[in-house]
This record gives structure tokens, sequence and C-alpha cells, in this order.
């Protein structure tokens, strides 16, 4: 394998970044406000595609093999990273790199804003602090489309697969349902500005649209009940949404994944309702709306609450059960994070399939039969390493400091991508004072973001031989 091989994708980054430098340098002209910082990053992604561009001598995509496609995802995330720094870095210069860098990580993840910096320039803050988050849900939704199904499936890589069509299309459909909810919140906050941050935030489950990183909110019903079709949009797999749009809407009523994740939150906002109905006094659709909201917004890993319901304290008592919400996730190629649904759904049909074989060994259930030994292995070993990975990296966390139950907890937030709302909630205030906590938790990011497969390659010696 050659380190050249990258050179395709890291173009195609310096692209992505270049358009959301421009995106930048006409939103903080709008707003009048410090675009110098966006106009060095669109003059340095330049620079970087013009060189690759140059030294790509005629590389021929059929030299691009899995281990390039592990390779270039590591190197996309952290050219992101350091990139995306950037501005950051402009913004406040007397501020440590490292908090920068770990601010940085965490909107890229889609985990929010992780900071303990000083907000001077709020308005310039915020612009990039939508667009990094928001780029990095993209860039999320290509990694998983191009590599991970790539790296995991046992086909051959086609030619036709990494084309500049395919990522014309994702970001068409990425782009096309950020503006179409930008429109709509501008119709319900009468604020184009609040409402394209919101969208930017929630299109990419991320929590990140204010500038002091408050992760509880308060609307009216009506906006909350659309942020939480936001929430379950930015959720869903990219296939399905290019399905939807090339075959007719109806696709979305008939995926799986969406009655289940329906199914889902009725049974546990009525449970939760139940629950709360003699300590929580507010009408009855405001406390269904609020418990509806902070139900999607954890099996999204979104990570917002609505702030009536924390006000009154009982949040607490259900935490472990939100957090096996944000254990499960959104769909495969989409923005969430966590284990995903359909894995676990395909977990709980196997086991169904087994208990029945056993029971009645005769029968044979044709509809329901799984013949894919590798890919449910694969899935079952998939879910094992990530549920083992979080009291590992939990016990090393606790070395600095913190109580093992409050690690455990913040490497939850960490890996889930689900950010800072869990610790909200767990009256938790933690930030990671140390270069290697910043270093570990940023590792934990990249597990959640890039497929726990992708990452124990990436660290394998095997793989840095071939290279």
């Amino acid at each position: 394998m050659k380190i050249q091989n990258t050179y395709p994708f890291i173009l195609l980054l310096m692209i992505m970044i270049s358009f959301s430098s421009i995106l930048a340098i006409v939103w903080s002209l709008l707003l009048s406000t410090n675009s110098i910082p966006f106009l060095l990053l669109l003059i340095i992604a330049i620079f970087i595609f013009v060189c690759v561009y140059i030294s790509n001598n005629k590389i021929n995509i059929d030299d691009i093999d899995k281990n390039t496609c592990v390779l270039s995802s590591f190197v996309i995330w952290l050219m992101l990273i350091v990139m995306g720094a950037i501005p950051f870095y402009i913004l406040f210069p007397g501020e440590n790199i490292k908090d920068i860098f770990f601010l940085t990580a965490s909107l890229v993840s889609t985990n929010g804003a992780w900071s303990n910096i000083e907000i001077i320039d709020s308005s310039s803050f915020m612009i990039w602090q939508s667009i990094l988050q928001w780029l990095g849900g993209l860039c999320t939704i290509v990694v998983a489309s191009f590599f991970v199904e790539m790296v995991l499936s046992k086909k051959n890589i086609s030619k036709d697969y990494f084309s500049i069509e395919n990522f014309r299309i994702i970001f068409f459909l990425y782009s096309s349902i950020t503006i179409f909810f930008i429109f709509i919140y501008t119709l319900l906050l009468n604020d184009l500005n609040e409402a394209i941050q919101i969208s930017m935030a929630l299109i990419s489950t991320s929590n990140a649209f204010t500038s002091t990183g408050n992760i509880t909110i308060e609307f009216n019903n009506l906006t909350k009940l659309f942020m939480v079709f936001t929430m379950i949009i930015g959720s869903l797999s990219i296939n399905l949404h290019y399905k939807s749009f090339s075959h007719g809407f109806l696709n979305y009523i008939k995926n799986k994944n969406i009655r289940i994740t329906f199914i889902l939150m009725l049974i546990f906002t009525l449970i939760l309702s139940i629950y709360s109905f003699n300590y929580i006094k507010m009408p009855f659709i405001d406390k269904f709306i609020n418990i509806c909201f902070l139900i999607i917004s954890f099996i999204t890993t979104t990570g917002l609450v609505p702030e009536k319901l924390l006000s009154y304290g009982l949040l607490s008592n259900v935490i472990i059960l939100l957090a096996l919400l944000t254990l499960v996730g959104g769909s495969v190629s989409s923005t969430s994070g966590g284990m995903k649904a359909s894995r676990i759904i395909y977990i709980f049909k196997y086991i169904y399939i087994e208990l029945f074989r056993l029971v009645n060994p005769r029968k044979i259930m044709a509809s329901e039969k799984i013949n894919n030994i590798d890919e449910t292995s694969q899935i079952f070993l998939f879910c094992i390493l990530y549920l083992i990975s979080i009291p590992l990296f939990a016990s090393i966390l606790s070395i600095f400091d913190l109580r093992f139950e409050d690690s455990f907890m913040v490497i939850i937030a960490t890996i889930t991508n689900s950010g800072i709302g869990i610790l909200e909630i767990a009256n938790l205030t933690y930030y990671p004072n140390s270069f290697f906590e910043i270093i570990l938790l940023s590792i934990v990011m990249l597990f959640g973001r890039i497929e726990i497969f992708l990452t124990m390659i990436l660290i394998s010696g095997l793989f840095w031989k071939k290279i």
C-alpha cells in the first residue's frame, strides 16, 4: 500500500473545507463580524489542494485497497481536526492549543462543544462552531459510505464506488435537508441566524448551537416537535434518504428502523410520563412532548435536554435508561453515534431465531432465516468490542482523580458522541485538564466516529507493516 493512494481523498477533504470556509466568510460578512480566520483557512486549504494535486501522478483507483480506506479515514479526521482548529486558534490566541484541539475534536465528532475557553468574539465562534459540526456530520457519512462498508464487506472495491458522483449525491442530500430545516426554523423562530445554527447542529445530531455550550433548551411545543423530527432525519441512513428522494417518501414509512424508533419513543415516553405523573407538575401535552424530545435526543445521540424536565431534578433517576438509549444510536451511514439500531435489531432477531430452533429443531423459518455467518459474527464482534471498550477506557480515565462511575459516564458521553448532555443530567461537571486525558478522550471520540473495526485495524502492527 502506498501513502499516495490517500491523495484523492485528501483532495476531496480540501474541497469540503474550502466550501465550508467560503460559507463562513459569507456568513461573517452578513453578520459584520471577523472573517479573517476563515479567509486564512481557505488559502491554506487551496494551497494544500494544489500541492497534493500536483503530486498526484495519475493514481489508479484500482490500486486503492481496504488498507488504503482505513488509512484514509484516519487521515481525513486528523486533517479535519487540525485545520478546523486554525480559525479557533486565531480567534483565541491566548488560549492553550490543547484546549483548542479538544474543542475542535469534540465538534468534528459531533459531541458538541466541550470547552473551557472564554468566548470573546461570540459571533465568529458560533459561525465556525456550527459549520464545523455540520462538516463533521458530512465527513462521518462520507467515511461510513465510502470506507466502512467496503472494509467490512467481502466484496471487491469497485472503481465506480469512489466516483465523485457518489459524493455529489451525499453532499446534495445532506445540504438539501439542512436548507429545508433552515427554512422551517426561520418561519418558527423568525431569526435566520438562529435557524441556521439549530439546523446545522440537529441535522448532524450535535447539540452546540449556543456560545456557552449549554445543552438545555426551551422552545415552544411546536418548535420542539420539529426539533424531534430533525433529529430523527439526521439519525437515518443517507442511503434511505437517497431511496426516498428517488422513489418516493413512503420509503421512510416502510423503513423498519423508523418504525422501531417510533415504537421505542412511544414506549419510553409513556413509561417516563407515568413515572413522573406525581412529580412533574405541568400539562400532560407539555410533559409528553418534553419527554418525547428527551427520548429522541438520546436515541439519536444528540444529547439535548429540555430545561423544564431538568429543573425538576428527576432525570438523574433514569440516567441508566438514557445511557442505554445512547448506546443504541441511529442508523448505519448516518451522523448519529452508538452501536446503531440496525445492529441491535439484527442481534435480537438472531437470538429469537436461535431460540426458535432450539425449541422447534425440526421446523424451518424460511422467511427469517439468517444465512450470512460472516455478517452475524461481525455484528456480534462489533457489539462485544464496543461494550468492552467502555469499562476499559473508563478504568484508564479513572486514574486521573475521577471516580469510576464518573469516568464511566464520561466515556459513554464520548464514545456515543452524545456529548455533555448525559453529564448534565448526572450533575457531573468535567473537563479534561491534562494532555493525556485530552488524547484519550479524542481517541474514544474517534472510536465512536470511524467504527471500532477500522480503529482496531489502524492500531495493529500488521497494518503499519504494509504501509
